[in-house]
């Protein structure tokens, strides 16, 4: 039986290290926002609708200020023309599902 940790650590021969986790941590921070969105459009009452859209507010500063982080660490190249991005989104998939290097 696989343990719990082996399941959300990945499968076994994966790494993980600070640029992995705050790219996931992004990708996350991304579909909670579009379902607080989505939560935001639906709502029936002002009430419940303010309530989603402070939590949306919140959710989006905590991107920004992730997004920050990962171009200050040198982890995320906003700036980079689209085949460079494609280069080390590439690089950076095969580093970590590569269990030899």
């Amino acid at each position: 039986m696989v343990s719990l940790l082996q399941n959300l650590m990945g499968t076994p021969g994966t790494k993980l290290n600070d640029e992995v986790i705050a790219n996931d941590a992004l990708m996350g921070m991304k579909g909670g926002a579009v379902a607080y969105l989505g939560a935001t459009l639906e709502s029936a009452t002002p009430e419940v609708r303010r309530m989603y859209s402070e939590y949306l507010s919140q959710l989006v500063m905590a991107h920004e200020a992730m997004t920050g982080l990962a171009v200050k660490k040198g982890w995320y190249h906003p700036y980079l023309n689209t085949e460079e991005q494609l280069k080390q989104t590439y690089q950076q998939s095969e580093w970590v599902l590569n269990p030899q290097s």
